[in-house]
């Protein structure tokens, strides 16, 4: 049984082999036929046949069928001799046209024994003019002569030093014209990427005056020329020269490896890193843009294989210096390591095509344009960080290590303290002795000014301190809500530009922290600073505290929104962000980026202790509730939220008694949270403009609107504090009363006024 199995799967196998359509067919249903699946080979190693003694019955029976998708050999001594039976049975005697793709190939002659006995039809190849094809185009294309017998034979003889590649196949005129289309798009597609890599790298030079750019755009052009001469796209610019495809891939192939070569050295600057293997690199480029000369001059001197292992060469050494300097830690090597190895792998599968080792026709027209159009992408990523400032020219160039930078900093400050000290003496003299208006505006920026130099002093010594593992004493715990306070006094001290900062506060009663205050002010001073608006827009910054664990360790959460477009993440070492970070990492916190919501939140643990009180009442005692508005739905709502709140809880329907409730700010004993509905027919600018006359420092003003197209940035332009739709009431009005009585406290015992006191009115 088992013996009968066996003969059963040869002779399916038999079947299958010999099954094989022979006979290359057009008709109405199918507009191409692959002579590669039809056709049979043979080759003739002393090219001393025939097309008589090919067609004898001594030869015809040599012919080995190539069953195959794509007519691939590699490098073949002699001539090669293909064989195939056509029928053309269209009925409307549909133009049918044969296609060899084979853009290297030297010799291509096409014989119809059967119409013309054994006169060459043809003469067409790489190493022969362009006029001599029939056809005008970059593939080789012979019309099939109208009228032919039912079934006639096509002999094909080719002849090449290269390696043969050939896609032969017959179609009609139609879809010639379709793959032709989409062929050329594809070109397109490739070529504009190019074109725009290009344009980039020219203004890039402009702006920079750097080399690294102007090589790499000789380098894009190189890629272009290399691939129009792989898809013979160019002889037709040169109609009566032979060999133009051949000579164009040769330059270019080296040309572009050499410009590589070059570019290499000032990517990496391999001169101040890698002096040796710069040398190395210098008399590699030279090498390949000799050889560039000679194989475009004379193709037909050297070997092809010269030619593809100067080419492997060339991109292994390249890629062991990119090893070698990724390990080395040279800047942008990540991108460079990745660009080579993109490169040498993609180069070495095209070459397997190339040598019929990995018969693939995708990987042999396309592989190696893409392969170098996704290495130029990684270039160009690496070369687009590197240009800021200048290619990073005096980053590279700079050999201080860290000792060496903060004991400058450390002199700066130094020299610098005694001055600002002289600068503020005689700062606080003036303004004493001063009487005039106009000299007192500017006694008070110098000041703000001298305050923001010695705020700088301050983060140079502390940055030096912290590095020096040796952080500012803490000698006894300070109450959290002190040290917001202090933050918030000396914000104002420092601001010279009329910033709008809101600054929040939940669960930070009672807190006390027993270490690292000082670094922990500082962070929120420098977030502050770093992230503030020049413009209208107000800085959100919440400040909030998780429990506590056994070990009195607590998160403190900061977040700061919206941050300006201009604040991205340093890569360098400055008194900004890098600063910032810097605080961070030393206090154990961590950062995140909230893209979306232009936010920045901080996650801090801090040593703290509660110190619980009973106070809590009396403080939110000092606030009554004032509601104005009509009574309506959205009202009664608020009135129901707020029932056991233990503050005083008044509603007003009229602006008129509202501005007698509020009459004489200076004699009323409480301060007011005045939740404003926008439902009485009133117009909220006018209310608000109408109320701050008669508004002590800590009183607030809440605005509740159904309007979803109010916005909070335009409502505090208004002069509110706040607002609230009418939808967040059972979510959100708690909160906000919580928030914006804590604000109103801070207004009240500090002995400065408002972050922002001079509201805008319209």
């Amino acid at each position: 049984m088992l013996n009968r199995l066996i003969l059963l799967f040869i002779l399916s196998i038999s079947n299958t082999v010999w099954g094989v359509n022979s006979i290359a067919i057009i008709d109405d249903s199918h507009d191409v036929s692959n002579i590669s699946q039809t056709g049979s080979y043979f080759i003739d190693k002393n090219k001393a046949l025939s097309l008589d003694d090919i067609s004898s019955d001594e030869y015809a029976k040599q012919f080995r069928p190539i069953n195959s998708d794509y007519f691939q050999l590699g490098m073949v001594e002699g001539n090669v001799w293909i064989r195939t039976d056509v029928a053309i049975r269209t009925i409307d005697n549909t133009p049918v046209l044969l296609e060899i793709n084979s853009p290297r190939l030297q010799y291509l002659d096409i014989y119809l024994p059967t119409l013309h006995k054994g006169q060459v039809q043809v003469e067409i190849g790489g190493a022969r003019p362009y006029n001599n094809r029939q056809v005008k185009s970059p593939h080789y294309i012979f019309s099939i002569p109208a009228n032919p017998p039912p079934v006639f034979t096509l002999y094909l003889k080719l002849s090449s030093h290269l390696p043969i590649n050939a896609d032969i196949e017959l179609k009609t005129l139609s879809r010639i014209s379709q793959d032709t289309q989409q062929e050329l798009t594809i070109t397109g597609i490739l070529i504009g990427i190019l074109f725009t890599l290009f344009v980039c790298n020219i203004f890039f030079y402009i702006k920079t005056s750097h080399p690294m750019y102007l090589i790499y755009s000789f380098l894009l052009v190189g890629i272009v020329i290399l691939h129009l001469s792989i898809h013979d796209q160019v002889a037709q610019f040169f109609p009566n020269q032979s060999n133009i495809q051949e000579r164009l891939y040769n330059l270019s192939s080296l040309a572009c490896l050499c410009a590589i070569v070059f570019f290499s050295r000032l990517y990496l600057n391999t001169k101040a890193h890698l002096p040796n293997i710069d040398k190395i690199l210098i008399a590699v480029g030279s090498i390949n843009g000799i050889f560039a000369i000679i194989f475009s001059l004379t193709p037909n001197v050297l070997n092809i294989k010269v030619l593809s292992l100067i080419v492997m060469s060339t991109l292994i050494l390249l890629t062991i210096h990119a090893i070698i300097a990724f390990l080395k830690n040279i800047p942008f090597s990540g991108y460079y390591l990745a660009a080579r190895l993109t490169l040498l792998t993609g180069h070495f599968l095209w070459i397997l095509s190339v040598y019929s080792i990995i018969p693939s026709v995708v990987l042999f027209e396309w592989g190696l344009t893409i392969t170098i159009i996704l290495e130029a992408m990684i270039h160009f990523s690496g070369m687009i960080v590197q240009t800021s400032p200048l290619i990073q020219k005096n980053t590279l160039k700079s050999q201080y290590n860290q000792t060496e930078v903060m004991d400058f900093l450390s002199d700066i400050s130094n020299r610098l303290r005694r001055q600002i000290n002289i600068l503020g003496g005689g700062l606080s003299h003036l303004e004493q002795v001063t009487t005039s208006k106009e000299v007192k505006p500017f006694i008070t920026s110098s000041q703000t000014a001298n305050n923001n130099l010695k705020n700088i002093i301050e983060r140079i010594d502390l940055l030096s301190d912290i590095k020096d593992n040796t952080p500012p004493e803490q000698p006894y715990p300070q109450p959290l809500n002190q040290l917001i306070d202090r933050i918030y006094n000396n914000l104002q001290r420092l601001d010279q530009d009329n910033t709008l900062i809101e600054l929040n506060t939940h669960n930070t009663d009672h807190v006390e922290v027993l270490q690292n205050a000082t670094i922990l002010q500082h962070l929120i001073e420098s977030l502050v600073q770093e992230f503030k608006h020049f413009t209208d827009q107000t800085l959100t910054l919440d400040i909030s505290r998780h429990e506590s664990n056994r070990d009195g360790i607590t998160q403190l959460e900061i977040s700061c929104g919206p941050i300006p477009s201009r604040i991205q993440a340093s890569s360098s070492f400055d008194l900004g962000m890098h600063y910032i970070l810097l605080l961070i990492r030393y206090l154990d916190g961590e950062m995140k980026t909230l893209e979306s919501e232009r936010c920045i939140n901080i996650k801090l643990p801090i040593s703290v202790h509660i110190r619980p009180t009973n106070n809590d009442l009396a403080q939110q005692q000092h606030f009554n509730i004032i509601l104005f508005g009509q009574p309506d739905e959205d009202l009664q709502k608020a009135l129901s939220i707020l029932q056991s709140h233990s503050n005083r809880i008044e509603h007003v329907s009229t602006l008129e008694n509202l501005l007698e409730h509020l009459e004489l700010p200076e004699k009323r004993k409480s301060g007011s949270i005045i939740l404003v509905f926008d439902n009485g027919g009133h117009i909220p600018h006018v209310t608000q403009q109408r109320l701050m006359p008669l508004m002590r420092i800590e009183d607030q003003c809440l605005l509740i609107s159904n309007n979803v197209k109010m916005s909070l940035d335009y409502t505090r332009k208004l002069g509110f504090d706040g607002l609230l739709t009418c939808a967040e009431l059972d979510s959100q009005l708690e909160q906000q009363l919580s928030k914006l009585i804590q604000k109103g406290d801070r207004l009240k015992n500090t002995s400065l006024s408002r972050i922002n006191p001079l509201r805008k009115t319209p």
